[in-house]
């Protein structure tokens, strides 16, 4: 048995093999230098972009509001933190929005970029239905949902009074506690009867009574009951206050819609 030698270290390279091997070391070279080519312009498209992002002409020139007719326009710039100058394209606009929401008068918000330099920002406002007396002696102005929306001095007559205890204004905020049913009430009085319910009061039991003008100017007392089938209590009353005589009505009970309830005076 035979044993082939090992070949030897300076035995000559067959020169087809040593021009393969070259091939192969420049098609390496040629791989690692594409890589590093595309490695490179990416990373100069990404430092590019990033450096347009901060270029002047991308700034926050402007925050436009439209909406916010009782909040204020400046009221929201300032409280949505977005200011001139900040880069648009990463201005916190839901941040922005969150804030805004907060506002006592705000219900909805949208806030998005609008180019060339501009954040604009739409407000929907709340409605006022009822106002609830203070303790000193003021007016806080509430919509259907139980929000605290601002305090007024005097009390506006387009708005059902709410003869409940008085509170402790905390604007933003829900109000809770036994105003809610006649809030609810409030919430639900038509427009037909929106000039003709004067007041409303929490009773017991989650009850609601209230005062109503008649057509001849005077007042009578409402016995609502609870807010429950509003729609035809509201359609029970409408039809006493143009039938029944004003002149010798003194209540009126609606808590059985079917059959209404007439106190004579």
């Amino acid at each position: 048995m035979t044993t082939a030698a090992p070949p030897r270290p300076d035995a000559p390279i067959d020169p087809r093999i040593r021009a393969r091997r070259v091939a192969v070391q420049r098609d390496e070279g040629r791989r690692r230098l594409r890589r590093l080519l595309v490695v490179v312009i990416v990373l100069g498209v990404v430092a590019g972009a990033w450096g347009i992002t901060r270029t002047p002409a991308l700034d926050v020139d402007h925050v436009r509001v439209t909406g916010a007719v009782r909040t204020g326009e400046q009221a929201v710039v300032d409280v949505s933190g977005i200011e001139r100058g900040d880069v648009l394209l990463t201005a916190p606009l839901g941040r922005a929005a969150r804030r805004i929401a907060v506002l006592p008068w705000v219900q909805t918000v949208q806030v998005r970029r609008a180019w060339p330099g501009t954040v604009k920002v739409t407000v929907v406002e709340r409605t006022p239905i009822a106002a609830v007396p203070t303790q000193d002696n003021r007016w806080v102005l509430v919509d259907a949902r139980a929000r605290q929306l601002a305090v007024a001095k005097d009390l506006d007559t387009s708005l059902v009074r709410i003869d409940a205890d008085p509170i402790v204004a905390q604007l933003g905020t829900d109000l809770e506690g036994r105003t809610s049913a006649a809030l609810r009430v409030a919430a639900s009085i038509p427009a037909t009867l929106r000039d003709r319910v004067i007041a409303l009061r929490p009773a017991a039991g989650g009850t609601v009574d209230g005062t109503v003008r008649l057509r001849d100017g005077r007042e009578a007392s409402l016995r609502f009951g609870t807010p429950a089938q509003t729609a035809a209590k509201w359609l029970a009353l409408l039809s006493v206050l143009d039938e029944a005589d004003p002149a010798r009505l003194a209540g009126i009970d609606v808590r059985v819609p079917a059959a209404p309830a007439l106190t004579r005076r």
